[in-house]
């Protein structure tokens, strides 16, 4: 029924003899009683115990984040309306369009026309049977307007909301080219298409999309990405948690994410001051042909790569510290991140 097969090991120079047992059909462990394997083992188990204590912590870290601060902050989760209106409106044109949507997406367009058309999608939730009398008239006197030849307003929900209701309301809004655009707005997303002046958006949980401004722009959210094309003035990005892209054609950068990566193109030579900072993410910075500019880049955790030649005579190169120039160095081109790696590139188109 068994049989024994000796095995010989070296411990400490010396010779042990020990036995590994088999059963017919079926492979035993080793009975080796050598300290070494034994210690391995126990290591291999302490270690294996680490980690698993180590991933129920991160698993539990998350799940109170989630719960007790990510959750409270986002807007409810909705089934079918009590109440669905839509509205269409053409205004007057203003120099400056401002929108107050707390809750639901903007699309911004330009058009030919010489008015402002909005056209938005209300719809209301409730939490009781009995609220659909109290719905239906506050989505009533949902919108108010206020109209000049400087400003034409829009306010979402002008008096308070009940409640037993929950609201949300998508805008698609058509407007004069050049036209400046402000949005102030809590949870939605907002994208401003291209031919618009200059653009200001506001928002919690937002993504933000703005293509081709004719202006300055100035964009913020907590919990969004912002990703800004072919900007022609000074930028302003300011995000928490998200991710920023920046085409710049030209005027200055500020880029500024805590936890997530910047990604900047200086697409023009003339390009203004670029100031991209992270504290959880990495930097690039990708440069046309013939952009220079003063290199000021430090990384906390990481590493700094140029594949453009940097002149550091008068300035410091460091795995985590760059100091120098790019070419006649025209601009300034600050980057601080405290986890991650900068990558000062060259753009291949």
């Amino acid at each position: 029924m068994f049989r024994l097969v000796r095995v010989v090991e070296c411990l400490k120079g010396q010779e042990v003899q020990g036995f590994t047992e088999f059963r017919v059909g079926a492979i035993f462990p080793e009975t080796c009683a050598c300290p070494c394997r034994s210690n391995g083992r126990d290591e291999e188990m302490r270690t294996f115990l680490r980690s698993l204590i180590t991933a129920l912590c991160i698993a539990g870290a998350v799940q109170l984040f989630t719960v007790g601060v990510l959750a409270p902050r986002l807007p409810p989760v909705m089934g079918q309306p009590a109440v669905q209106e839509d509205r269409t409106l053409v205004l007057p044109s203003a120099a400056l369009f401002r929108l107050d949507n707390q809750d639901g997406s903007v699309h911004v367009h330009t058009h030919k026309r010489d008015d402002i058309r909005v056209q938005a999608e209300a719809r209301a939730y409730t939490r009781e049977d009995d609220a659909y009398p109290i719905a239906e008239r506050y989505v009533a006197s949902l919108i108010a307007v206020d109209a000049t030849p400087e400003v034409l307003a829009i306010v979402t929900e002008p008096e308070e909301r009940p409640d037993a209701v929950e609201i949300q309301v998508d805008y698609t809004i058509l407007v004069p080219e050049r036209t400046d655009i402000t949005i102030e707005g809590a949870n939605g997303n907002v994208w401003v298409s291209k031919g618009c002046g200059c653009v200001t958006v506001h928002g919690r949980n937002t993504d933000i999309e703005i293509v081709e401004p004719q202006g300055s722009v100035r964009a913020q959210s907590t919990n969004g990405r912002i990703r800004v094309v072919d900007a022609v003035d000074d930028t302003t990005l300011e995000t928490v948690n998200g991710n920023v892209y920046a085409h710049m054609n030209a005027g200055a950068l500020r880029a500024v994410t805590t936890n997530g990566a910047i990604v900047a193109h200086m697409r023009q030579p003339l390009c203004g001051d670029f100031n991209l900072s992270s504290q959880n993410g990495g930097i690039t910075l990708v440069m046309s042909e013939g952009g220079s500019g003063r290199v000021e880049a430090s990384t906390g955790r990481g590493v700094i790569k140029s594949d453009l030649p940097v002149d550091v005579s008068s300035g410091v190169r460091k795995r985590r510290h760059l100091q120098g120039a790019i070419g006649p160095g025209n601009t300034k081109l600050i980057m601080n991140t405290l986890n991650g790696n900068i990558w000062i590139t060259r753009s291949r188109t």
